[in-house]
């Protein structure tokens, strides 16, 4: 029997600071005790769904689990039916919170601080062929699926972000995110970037503008922002006075070129877009006002036959379908809008992903969703649109529209909304969108 390869579980020394929590720095070699500590304080299963809120409990308990040999189950929302759903699908599960949650009919077990150390010296690596999480797709293009990640893999990506991102310049600084950790993107960019790269990890979930002012202006520099174009977007519209940012990135909805540059010029530093899926991570970025064209990662190759694109890369397990319809270029690629998202009305093709960025372009509009309507008429269908845009009349919208748009694709109707249904990680569940849809159809003001 081979040895297994072991991969550190952090790239931090022991002294140096891993995260702020409540206020205060907490090092490496502390963070390593706590978790232990909470690793042997955890009931025996293969798998626990990890929902700790609190960035740094969620770390301690993400750890603690790998200590102890445990996958993080990481569902699509936590939605109680939902969390139940995941839990009884793996038996013997159980669930990992920061406060008891009175909704959940399952097992919890409350995270805390430990106040003492677990016995022996804390686990500091971690086998790269170790199951370190299933997390499920988001449900924006249907029902949510599960995806193994395995410690090696998901290593790896990191590194190869660290490469694309030249962190040696942001070492000692400090990440501060406004997304959840239970999905890829959160997972990846606020608890793996940060653990592996040799940045420090704010452990809050700044949410509204004002709180992410304070939390950027309360830890050192260089500072990094992981946010969503959602988040992004409110923020400059806020009008604040920002602490020094030294790169923001960006993902989950689409962002336009005109609002990533208004973010860059009220943060005064670089806006990435990170390209990827549960599927694989993240593959690609792109500085969002330089163009449309995606930078694979390094390693990472696509191949597009017969209408399929596939990704492969040292961090993933073979070739990895993926569900978007992408243009190849020696200089990189560019994103033509999901397989799913390609829609043809009366004979003409467009991607609604375009069609949403065209609809978010148009000053005033603050956040839009395009859905197909009876697609089942010899036509086609018809689009409809969801548009947040409080200073705008719906017409003004479509006259704002119209100039760059095939009639076929103008929306009809349009709706304007207060807000739309986003998940906690700025994704758009379709099933939401649908049943929102219907209660505007319907006139139960949702206005």
């Amino acid at each position: 029997m081979r040895d297994e390869a072991l991969l550190p579980l952090t790239s931090h020394g022991e002294q140096e600071i891993i995260a702020w929590h409540g206020g205060r720095a907490v090092t490496t070699a502390e963070f390593l005790a706590q978790a232990a500590a909470l690793a042997a304080a955890l009931p025996g299963a293969g798998q626990a769904v990890n929902l700790c809120e609190d960035r740094y409990l969620f770390l301690l308990a993400f750890t603690a689990l790998l200590m102890r040999g445990q996958a993080n189950l990481l569902p699509p929302n936590r939605a109680p039916r939902v969390v139940e759903e995941v839990v009884a699908a793996y038996p013997g599960s159980y669930c990992l919170v920061d406060r008891p949650h009175g909704a959940l009919a399952v097992q919890q077990f409350t995270v805390a601080v430990p106040a003492g150390q677990g016995e022996g010296a804390p686990i500091r690596a971690i086998p790269e062929d170790q199951l370190a999480a299933i997390i499920f797709t988001s449900g924006s293009t249907g029902a949510p699926r599960p995806h193994h990640k395995y410690w090696g893999e998901l290593v790896r990506g990191m590194e190869r972000g660290r490469e694309r991102f030249v962190l040696h310049a942001l070492q000692g600084g400090t990440l501060v995110a406004t997304v959840p950790p239970q999905h890829m993107y959160g997972l990846e960019f606020t608890i793996l970037f940060p653990l592996l790269n040799g940045l420090t990890l704010h452990g809050g979930r700044p949410f509204y503008p004002e709180d992410l002012r304070r939390a950027l202006a309360d830890v050192p520099g260089p500072r990094v922002l992981v946010t969503t174009p959602v988040h992004l977007r409110a923020c400059v519209a806020a009008g604040l006075a920002w602490p020094p940012v030294a790169l923001i990135l960006c993902a989950t909805a689409p962002l336009s070129a005109a609002a990533a540059a208004e973010a860059e010029a009220a943060f005064g530093c670089p806006v990435q877009e990170i390209y990827g899926c549960t599927e694989t991570g993240a593959i690609a970025t792109r500085r969002t006002v330089a163009g449309p064209r995606w930078q694979p990662y390094g390693g990472v190759r696509l191949h597009c036959n017969d209408g399929v694109c596939r990704a492969e890369a040292d961090f993933l397990r073979g070739a990895v379908p993926l569900n978007d319809v992408i243009e190849l270029h020696a200089d990189g690629f560019v994103l033509l809008g999901r397989d799913s998202d390609m829609v043809n009305i009366a004979g003409k093709r467009a991607s609604l992903g375009d069609l949403t960025h065209r609809l978010l372009d148009i000053p005033g509009v603050e956040d839009a969703a395009l859905i197909v309507q009876d697609e089942g008429n010899e036509r086609g269908g018809r689009l409809c649109a969801v548009v947040v845009a409080p200073q705008l009349t719906e017409q003004a919208i479509l006259d704002a529209l119209r100039p760059g748009l095939d009639a076929v694709f103008m929306p009809r109707p349009l709706y304007r909304v207060a807000r739309l249904p986003r998940n906690e990680s700025g994704k758009l569940p379709r099933a939401e969108l649908l049943a929102l849809l219907e209660q505007l159809r319907r006139g139960d003001g949702v206005q």
